[in-house]
């Protein structure tokens, strides 16, 4: 998806399998940056072995956390947050496992090739969509933590479980008017009008999404910073016991982990953006350096997975009641779970 008009491509993974073949689609003799050939070996290797690996792990653990959050109930509005951002790192991995799998070369070559390759040229707005709306959600839980340090005693009464609620049916909303938006206008596969396309994922994708980054970036330095000299106020201020207190560090520990761990993994994403605003040819379709943008966002594809499938790491260790549940759920790992705190 090109926004002709600046000459910038503003998606992640799309463009792979929407734009022209360099090799077959403008006849230029222009000697490319990257050759084909490790371009199509990074497509492999990055695009659909390391990725779809990668995704199909992220669907067993945000599953788990589905499964687990709703078990340990939604009364916290932690778990509200929590069990929203594992359902749609869910779809990520779904979405992106499927899309890669349609679209690797093996499956190209096949007689169904043309079927697959529709397929996946469908499925990639929903995945940006998708990402975009991961990103959206773990700035609201970030953003959430920072008004608890920022404001302790008043959080409560502006920030309700039923107005998380209402900022997660938001995020929703704005994935369903997306797809809805961009599937009307241009079908499923999207084909053709490239320019109408870059306008869209300009603005329902790119810019909420590198937003959102830096929304989290500034939160995450905040929490940082402000985190033990926070605990002491409540510890000395406060009524609540030294295990709340324990409680609190632990869950805000997980937030920090994990607004870190989308930081590292979505920042390889923000910097090809920022990179095709300052120089419009690094683009999918330019001759000299189409190859190189198709090898770059497949390595930040790479990071993409990573970051929609790991999150159960950080819940189970900061979490007793989250390895208890766990344990309690899938029966098989109870003798080898510990509910130390």
């Amino acid at each position: 998806m090109l926004n002709e008009t600046s000459g910038m491509s503003v998606t992640a993974e799309v463009p792979l399998t929407m734009a022209i073949d360099n090799r077959t689609g403008s006849g230029s003799r222009v000697t490319p940056l990257v050759s084909f050939a490790v371009m199509d070996m990074f497509s492999v290797v990055n695009g659909f072995a390391l990725t779809s690996i990668i995704s199909i792990f992220g669907i067993f653990t945000n599953t788990a956390n589905i499964i687990v959050y709703c078990r340990m109930g939604l009364s916290e509005s932690s778990n509200i947050n929590f069990l929203a951002l594992s359902v749609i790192d869910f779809f990520v991995s779904f979405i992106t496992f499927f899309l890669k799998l349609f679209f690797s070369s093996y499956l190209r070559q096949l007689s169904t090739g043309p079927v697959t390759f529709m397929i996946s040229n469908s499925l990639g707005p929903a995945m940006l969509v998708a990402v975009g709306g991961s990103a959206l959600m773990t700035a609201l839980i970030s953003t959430e933590r920072w008004f608890c340090v920022v404001f302790p005693l008043q959080v409560k009464t502006f920030l309700t479980a039923r107005r998380v609620l209402y900022l997660i049916f938001a995020d929703i909303a704005y994935m369903t008017s997306f797809l809805t938006a961009f599937y009307s206008a241009f079908g499923a596969p999207p084909d053709g009008q490239i320019e109408r396309q870059g306008v869209y994922y300009f603005w329902f994708f790119a810019v909420p999404s590198a937003t959102s980054f830096f929304i989290v970036v500034l939160t995450t330095i905040f929490l940082v910073v402000r985190l033990r000299k926070s605990l002491e106020w409540r510890r000395e201020t406060s009524s609540q016991s030294e295990k709340s207190s324990d409680k609190e560090n632990k869950l805000v520990r997980t937030i920090i982990a994990i607004s870190t761990i989308f930081i590292i993994c979505f920042f390889p994403n923000v910097m090809n953006l920022f990179v095709q605003i300052i120089h419009p040819p690094f683009r999918y379709l330019d001759p000299y350096l189409g190859s190189l943008t198709i090898v770059m966002f497949s390595i930040s594809g790479v990071f993409q997975a990573v970051s929609s499938s790991i999150n159960i790491f950080f819940y189970y260790k900061m979490s007793s009641r989250y390895r208890k549940t766990f344990s309690e759920t899938f029966i098989f790992l109870k003798g080898k779970v510990s509910d130390k705190n």
